[in-house]
């Protein structure tokens, strides 16, 4: 039973239709391009100006107008994701078998803002937190594994806050700390190092198909010169937006698996308490 909730039948859940999941992959790394794009964007005024390639006032006016559109874009397609997952975990509760249509974009990145906020809002209750016990802590043995515990907490947190949010539809619902400190057990724990291996695995080959053409363009650079890495950069750049796209997908393949399994960990405790309300009954 605690594979088949938490392994198996999420993993399927994943791959129910395979469009939605391209799809969420294509918008997914639409926006890590374009996040990339408006960083080196933002940027490369500034050192073309050291090298004396390039550099008035209004070409990095320019630069700057169009770092900040194509940011903007790129956090604004992640919101729709996220509000995508969010209306995902929402079918999940009602216990449906595929994955939910890309539809009504608007009310997604509205829903989408406030998942994101509630995550944003307890990840950095949660670093200050951490920050105040290492400036306390005078590299105490101590303060640091109480740290490190915070971290978990949190981890394990942010899961269920995120679940009961959709369950609740209402933003108090991520910060009900007596409800979802009540739903963790071990059966959760194991059940979220169980979810974190596999997100793990399924994510290294990706991230190894990212990182060799890095690696390649660095050692090009440094051992054969810019005229080889000239030569290779047509290669390097199609392994590269190959890996991006292989990449993507498996994010968003990961985020919809493990979200499944919070979630039928969460229905499985609810359903708990209406059968203890009815034995008492």
């Amino acid at each position: 039973m605690f594979f088949e909730n938490y392994v198996f039948g999420p993993l399927k859940y994943g791959l129910s239709d395979l469009s939605k999941l391209l799809k969420g992959g294509v918008y997914y790394g639409v926006s890590i391009f374009l996040l990339i794009l408006g960083i080196f964007l933002a940027l490369y005024p500034y050192a073309s100006m050291n090298l004396h390639i390039f550099g008035t006032a209004t070409n990095s006016l320019v630069f700057a107008v169009v770092a900040l559109f194509a940011s903007l874009l790129g956090l604004g397609l992640l919101i729709v994701l996220n509000g995508y997952i969010l209306k995902m975990i929402k079918l999940s509760l009602e216990k449906s078998l595929e994955l939910p249509e890309w539809d009504n974009y608007w009310d997604l990145l509205k829903n989408g803002v406030v998942f994101t906020l509630g995550i944003a809002v307890i990840a950095v209750f949660g670093t200050i937190l951490q920050n105040i016990i290492t400036y306390f802590g005078n590299d105490s043995i101590a303060l640091i594994v109480l740290s490190m515990i915070i971290q978990l907490i949190i981890s394990l947190y942010i899961p269920l806050s995120v679940v009961n949010f959709a369950h609740e539809d209402n933003f108090g619902a991520f910060f009900d700390i007596p409800k979802i400190f009540k739903m963790m057990s071990f059966e959760y724990l194991g059940m979220f190092i169980v979810v974190s291996i596999i997100s793990i695995l399924l994510m290294i080959i990706p991230m190894i198909l990212v990182i060799f053409p890095l690696l390649g363009f660095f050692g090009m650079n440094m051992y054969t010169g810019p005229k080889m890495l000239f030569i290779a950069s047509p290669l390097l750049l199609v392994v590269a937006l190959f890996a991006l796209i292989v990449l993507s997908i498996v994010a968003v393949y990961v985020s919809f698996y493990s979200y499944r399994a919070y979630t039928n960990y969460f229905v499985s405790k609810n359903l708990e308490k209406i059968e203890e309300f009815n034995h008492e009954l």
